[in-house]
């Protein structure tokens, strides 16, 4: 049985023990969680999403838990990405496990500014563009092809010794147009979806329980159908590598992702259930492609049929 997994992209091959990482943030800035759990295990490692320059954080409530999942509000990183070269990077696994920072900016212009900061810190493996770009006011870019293969152009040239992930926003999106037009960018990959945007209220207080404006990005296991068909519908359009995200919460999750056409999973809400899930699903996902008489994730990638 092998669970290792090898992603092509233009930068080469791109070698991971096991299909999966975290979702950005949701393991902190990944040294948090070296106390539970040897960061070894990991496929890749994804840190707190970065902005080039330090921020500060909503002094709101970050994290709120729903009776189906999490939203999460969690603002601007209080640490650059310079900051995270010096202090943090120095005790992270990165010469056996592929570093990727999933990168946020004000406007293109700064996405491309940290992309070409990133290219030459050398412990970073791969990029990931959060297509919430422009991270505050203004309209996405996504919502503009030409525009949206500009930004993944860009960023391209001022990264181009990276692997480069392009990670599609969340709510009723057009995934395949998205996905086709960051391939087209010069995009290695897609993560293939983005958190549900959704409030929560305490009736006690009368407050909005999440977020500065009252509200932040939905996530959990209710998510993974949307999540899926979302996964689906970028394999069909593009012929890049395919990230799956969204709602999982067990090992058969997992799987049911490889067989709709990913090579990876990025999971989010279940490590803030608790900070040891990732070693735990590892485990189970093996326990499983066992009792599948599964050998490796090439022999089920993308073979679900519709009946």
């Amino acid at each position: 049985m092998n669970l290792n997994v090898t992603i092509p992209s233009s930068v080469g091959e791109i070698p991971l023990k096991n299909p999966l990482m975290p979702a950005a943030a949701t393991l902190g800035n990944l040294i948090e969680h070296a106390r539970y759990f040897d960061l070894n295990e990991l496929g890749a490692m994804l840190p707190n999403s970065m902005f080039i320059d330090s921020g500060s954080p909503t002094t709101a409530k970050k994290i709120c838990k729903t009776n189906n999942g999490f939203i999460s509000a969690l603002s601007k990183n209080n640490m650059s990405i310079f900051e995270f070269k010096e202090e943090i990077i120095p005790y992270l696994p990165w010469k056996t496990t592929p570093l990727i920072i999933d990168m946020k900016a004000t406007d293109m212009y700064q996405m491309e500014k940290l992309a070409a900061a990133i290219n030459d810190i050398k412990e970073i493996k791969g990029i990931e563009i959060n297509l919430n770009c422009p991270y505050g006011p203004g309209t996405p870019y996504w919502q503009n092809s030409e525009q949206l293969k500009d930004l993944v152009r860009r960023v391209r040239n001022a990264a181009p010794d990276k692997w480069l992930i392009a990670k599609v926003p969340g709510g009723d999106i057009p995934v395949e147009q998205i996905s086709t037009d960051c391939q087209a960018g010069g995009a290695d990959a897609v993560t293939s979806y983005s958190s549900l945007n959704g409030s929560v209220i305490d009736i006690y207080t009368r407050k909005y329980r999440c977020g500065g404006g009252g509200s932040g990005g939905f996530s959990g296991p209710a998510f993974k159908p949307v999540g899926l068909l979302m996964c689906r519908r970028a394999v069909a359009a593009v012929d890049i590598p395919v990230i799956g995200i969204g709602g999982i919460s067990c090992a058969e999750d997992v799987i049911e992702y490889i067989m709709a056409g990913a090579y990876a999973v990025q999971v989010g809400s279940a490590n803030l259930s608790r900070p040891d899930f990732m070693p735990r699903l590892i485990n189970d996902l093996k326990n499983l492609m066992q009792k599948l008489g599964i050998n490796s994730f090439e022999e089920i990638r993308g073979t679900a049929q519709v009946e």
